[in-house]
């Protein structure tokens, strides 16, 4: 649930956005992986590529959250906005830009 939250929590308080995301990672890593897990390493991605200033372990958040995707089936619902959030925020700063065009795409049609 708090994933869904994320976008509009960043609009009104942005500060919060880095509890929301360590909450939803933090969640994941002590109870198991769920349908929140993977926007929450999407975001931890997004925080170590940006603010945190750390491309390449932002870059492994991204993959993480990517193959969790891949690995449980249960986990379509957060598709399209996991590969948002990894394709836009994460991916660009260690890759070229035209290689997240495939991507997107294929979350757009998720």
């Amino acid at each position: 649930m708090n994933e869904h939250l994320a976008s509009s929590i960043f609009h009104v308080e942005p500060t919060m956005l880095p509890l929301i995301i360590f909450q939803l990672v933090t969640t994941s890593l002590k109870h198991g992986l769920n349908p929140s897990s993977s926007p929450g390493f999407a975001g931890l991605g997004l925080l170590l590529c940006g603010p945190f200033g750390k491309p390449h372990e932002g870059c492994e958040m991204a993959k993480a959250a990517e193959l969790i995707l891949l690995e449980r089936p249960g986990m379509r619902s957060s598709t399209s906005n996991t590969i948002f959030v990894t394709q836009s925020f994460c991916y660009h700063w260690t890759s070229p830009l035209h290689d997240s065009i495939e991507p997107l795409l294929k979350g757009y049609q998720a």
